[in-house]
């Protein structure tokens, strides 16, 4: 884990996302999304990027980062049949692979400077106490 401050609140932060995200799947009547070629595939594949990333500002590559990761990828598969399972909404393969390819595309950006967003904010937070 990064030497953050505010660790556990970033933390809770990132679990509040994740929780959003479940709901927002399994709701019967999901929010519209914008009308272009891909839009659903786009959305699967930038919420599960920025949650990724988003535990990546929080937690240094190694194992850790490695099973939540993997955790993401169940999830988003569980999510998905789930989905098909409902009977108001359907399940999707395609969905789980951008589900998938989102955890990789986060994974990948945590391993750049990016990853020390929350340590930069945190700074500016507390430059003047």
């Amino acid at each position: 884990m990064r030497s953050l401050r505010l660790s556990k609140e970033w933390l809770t932060l990132g679990w509040l996302m994740v929780c959003v995200l479940v709901y927002l799947s399994l709701n019967p009547s999901p929010p519209e999304l914008p009308e272009f070629p891909l839009s659903d595939k786009a959305t699967h594949l930038l919420s599960y990027t920025w949650i990724m990333l988003w535990f990546g500002f929080i937690y240094k590559p190694g194992a850790k980062y490695l099973l939540l990761g993997l955790t993401l990828i169940l999830l988003g598969v569980i999510l998905e049949i789930l989905q098909g399972a409902s009977g108001y909404r359907s399940m999707e393969v395609s969905d789980a692979s951008f589900n998938g390819l989102g955890v990789f595309a986060g994974w990948l950006l945590a391993r750049t400077r990016l990853s020390s967003t929350l340590l930069w904010t945190e700074r500016l937070i507390y430059r003047n106490h």
